[in-house]
C-alpha cells in the first residue's frame, strides 16, 4: 500500500474516534511529541528518561530532588493541559476551585493517605511540572531538535487535607510560551475514556513501585 494511502487511512481513523468521542462529550487533546513516544509508566531512578520511536527520541530531564513523571497520572495531566489550552487558547490555565472537583475531571476519586491518590496526583504534578522535554529527530542526512519546559509557573493552592475547601488563591499553571504554541498548533485528538481506563488499571501497579 503506499504511503499516501496509509496516511489517508490513519487521518480518517483518527477523524473517526474524534467524532466518536465528541458525541460522547469525551473529545480531549494530547501533545503531538507523546503520540509518537509515551511517558515512562513505571517508577525510573535518576532524573532522566529516553524512549526512541524508530527516528524519534523523547527525553525527558527533571530536578533530582523531585525526580521523573511515570505512570497513568501524569498522561491524563498533560491531556488535561493540552485540551485546556485548546479550549481557552490561553497559556494561562485555572484548574478549578477545589481539588476534589479537579480531581474528578481527571476521572480519578479524591482518597487520602500515603498511598492515596491524592498523595499520588500531588506528587506526579510536581514532577511533571518541573520536567523539561527534548525532541530528537534524526535520519542520515537531517537532525531536528526541539526543547520545551512544559510549565512556566505552577501555582498550587489546595490544601490535600481539605480537598472539598475553596482555597483563598487560585491554583494555576502557566504553559512556557513554546510547549502552549505546540499544544494549540498541533493538538491530537484522543478519547478521554480510552485515556482514563488506564489508570484504573495500573494502580496496583504504580502502588507497588511506590513502594518499592
Amino acid at each position: 500500500m503506499k504511503r499516501e494511502n496509509v496516511n489517508k487511512l490513519i487521518t480518517e481513523a483518527l477523524a473517526i474516534e474524534a467524532e466518536e468521542a465528541q458525541r460522547a462529550g469525551a473529545l480531549g487533546f494530547i501533545a503531538r511529541a507523546l503520540t509518537q513516544a509515551t511517558l515512562p509508566h513505571k517508577s525510573v531512578p535518576g532524573n532522566e528518561f529516553t524512549r526512541r520511536n524508530g527516528l524519534f527520541t523523547l527525553s525527558i530531564m527533571s530536578p533530582s530532588i523531585i525526580g521523573l513523571p511515570y505512570g497513568s497520572i501524569p498522561r491524563l495531566l498533560v491531556s488535561w493541559v493540552t485540551t485546556e489550552a485548546v479550549r481557552t487558547r490561553s497559556p494561562e490555565l485555572e484548574l478549578g476551585p477545589t481539588l476534589s472537583g479537579f480531581m474528578r475531571g481527571l476521572g480519578l476519586s479524591p482518597t487520602g493517605g500515603r498511598w492515596g491518590s491524592i498523595t499520588r496526583l500531588r506528587d506526579q504534578m510536581m514532577r511533571l511540572f518541573a520536567s523539561s522535554i527534548t525532541c530528537i529527530y534524526e535520519e542520515e542526512l537531517k537532525t531536528g531538535i526541539y526543547g520545551v519546559k512544559i510549565v512556566k509557573e505552577a501555582h498550587l493552592w489546595w490544601d490535600p487535607k481539605s480537598p472539598e475547601q475553596i482555597p483563598l488563591w487560585r491554583s494555576t499553571l502557566t504553559l512556557s510560551s513554546d510547549f502552549f504554541q505546540e499544544l494549540i498548533n498541533n493538538p491530537v485528538p484522543v478519547d478521554m475514556r480510552a485515556l482514563k481506563a488506564p489508570y484504573h488499571l495500573s494502580v496496583s501497579h504504580d502502588l507497588t513501585d511506590e513502594g518499592r
